[in-house]
């Protein structure tokens, strides 16, 4: 019993050592400044087209377990889909502007976007294939603007986040949206 508190004791004290050592080397490093402010651009935004989009407001029907509805509303056309209770709950938070504890995919990849210097332009759903819409997401870092294909749930996230607007190609509205005006 002896011999076990000992060795108990020594590993302890060879603990405490490290660790001293380690904070020791923690305080020599160079410190490294963090800059959270917007970064500024010198290249002006670029202008996207949107003839022949609606711009959209989204919003979260219900949630359930796995799955949640999401309306569009886009002017006089309100359109429906189903997407992950997960996504849903990230657009809810984005819409509230509520940030948890731990931040989401979402909220890291508009941070991420920030301090690079990236800005997001806009979400595009385009067309529907095989009941499921499809999206793009515009982004503009410098003089370079590019076009990610993304799922439109996805794109609302992080969109919201960057207040970037949401546009839905108008003959999709008509086509799949229900007329409410």
């Amino acid at each position: 019993m002896r011999e076990k508190f000992l060795l108990l004791f020594l590993l302890l004290i060879a603990f405490l050592v490290l660790y001293s050592n380690f904070l020791k080397s923690l305080q020599s490093m160079p410190k490294i400044e963090v800059d959270k402010k917007e970064n500024v651009s010198e290249f002006p935004i670029a202008e996207i087209p949107t003839e022949g989009f609606i711009q959209a407001n989204i919003s979260i029907d219900a949630v359930l377990v796995d799955r949640a509805q999401v309306s569009l509303r886009a002017g006089c056309y309100l359109l429906q889909a189903t997407t992950d209770a997960f996504v849903a709950n990230a657009i809810q938070k984005g819409l509230e502007g509520k940030l948890d504890f731990r931040p989401t995919v979402y909220d890291v990849v508009v941070d991420a976007f920030r301090n690079l210097g990236i800005k997001v332009l806009a979400l595009k759903i385009l067309e529907m294939r095989e009941n499921t819409f499809i999206g793009q997401l515009i982004i503009q870092q410098k003089d370079k603007v590019l076009l990610l294909d993304i799922r439109p749930s996805d794109g609302s996230a992080i969109a919201i986040r960057a207040k970037a607007p949401i546009y839905i190609n108008e003959t999709l509205a008509k086509e799949v949206g229900r007329y409410v005006c």
